[in-house]
């Protein structure tokens, strides 16, 4: 996973509700020191936070790379065409094949098919090739003490500080990503805490080395958020024709009967599950591209990672793994990447015409995508809220 989609993981709530006024004073080791105060009053030893502090200066290199913005959104074709290749999906079937006996009573224990075990993997470390070797402490510690996301990182340090308490580690040993996140399954440390599982029995839990441990400390973190036995996430379908395409939208849910009784059908033509649990329906690449049915463990996935993109790649990842087919509507050709810059003056057209009330931040959320809808109604265009070419040659000409 990229940096930038990592980071929307980080808009967890903490346990500190507002920034302390050690933090604002901009001094380094005065932050350290207000952090300190909070891991103690969590039951930190102070020689272990001490000892995990001594000599720590703020790393450069995560202040440049928080400081990065990405310069162009992903589309759909290019984020999930990057995400799930051919070589994942082989060896995620290798590797589900190869810890079958593992994946198969954690799925009895906590729910969770193995097969979402694995596209996690695959996709948040690449199977364990790739962890991050930053410092943990050092990255969440300077993010807590030289960025504006004080709040969230300062909790971050202080449940980073408890890890190593309670694990016996040392900060050296303890590394991730330049975020923070952590082991095979990139687990930030207040995750950690609250989730991590020692299933191999030794008294520690090891999410870098134990695959028992993090594989059942992933399932006990996705039952945790919501992730139940019986549907997929989400699953490719075939709109009917005349289907109103408002519909198509995340915030809207109906019973799953509900929509086989509009005429949804899975892709390829089989029947919807005879379910009524709430589900949505989705374009993420317009109406020229495939359509998808949001499952409730669709928000689950989503609870791991705020994005639609990466829990859509979550559940296609899964579906391969598994043996089930990809996607078998292809998105169109011209659909290309669209800069920041763009987005900030579709957004900015849109707010002069009464349609956009939220910040002009270049992202392509719910809201901008609700508010270019709107616009397409007005202008007798395909309401998908998708920014086609069309779409934006309009908003500009106006």
């Amino acid at each position: 996973m990229t940096p930038f989609t990592k980071l929307t993981f980080l808009a967890a709530t903490t346990a500190l509700l507002s920034t302390p006024a050690w933090a604002q004073s901009g001094d380094f080791r005065d932050c350290l020191q207000g952090i300190k105060t909070e891991a103690v009053r969590q039951g930190v030893p102070a020689a272990v936070a001490d000892k995990a502090f001594q000599g720590l200066t703020p790393d450069q290199k995560v202040i440049d790379l928080d400081g990065r913005q990405p310069e162009f959104s992903l589309t759909y074709a290019k984020y999930v065409g990057g995400t799930v290749s051919a070589d994942r999906i082989a060896k995620g079937q290798q590797k589900m094949a190869q810890h079958r006996a593992l994946l198969d009573a954690l799925q009895a224990e906590y729910g969770v098919p193995p097969q979402y075990l694995m596209a996690f993997w695959g996709i948040e470390t690449n199977y364990g090739t790739y962890m991050g070797d930053f410092r943990v402490v050092r990255s969440v510690a300077t993010l807590a003490c030289m960025t504006k996301r004080t709040v969230f990182f300062s909790n971050e340090t202080v449940q980073a500080l408890r890890i190593l308490n309670m694990n016996h580690m040392t900060s050296e040993q303890m590394r991730g990503s330049w975020a923070g996140a952590m082991g095979n399954m990139q687990f930030m440390p207040s995750t950690f805490t609250k989730w991590a599982v020692d299933r191999d029995g030794n008294g520690k839990i090891d999410i870098w080395t134990s695959l028992p441990d993090a594989f059942a400390s992933a399932s006990n973190f996705l039952r945790g958020i919501g992730f139940k036995p019986g549907l997929p996430s989400s699953e490719e379908v075939v709109l009917p024709r005349g289907f109103a395409l408002d519909q198509a939208d995340a915030s809207i849910e109906k019973p799953v009967r509900a929509w086989t009784a509009l005429g949804v059908k899975k892709a390829g033509g089989g029947a919807l599950p005879a379910s009524d649990e709430p589900s949505s329906i989705i374009l993420p690449a317009g109406f020229r591209g495939p359509a998808f049915i949001l499952y409730p463990n669709f928000k689950a996935v989503m609870n791991w990672n705020r994005s639609t993109l990466y829990a859509l790649s979550v559940g296609i990842l899964a579906r391969q793994i598994a043996g089930g087919p990809g996607v078998q509507q292809a998105a169109p050709d011209d659909d290309q990447p669209i800069s920041r810059d763009t987005v900030i003056d579709i957004q900015t057209r849109l707010a002069r015409l009464g349609l956009y009330k939220d910040d002009t931040d270049g992202l392509l959320g719910p809201k901008t995508r609700s508010a270019l809808r709107l616009f397409q109604q007005q202008s007798s265009l395909p309401a998908d809220g998708h920014p086609s070419a069309e779409t934006v040659r309009r908003l500009q000409s106006r």
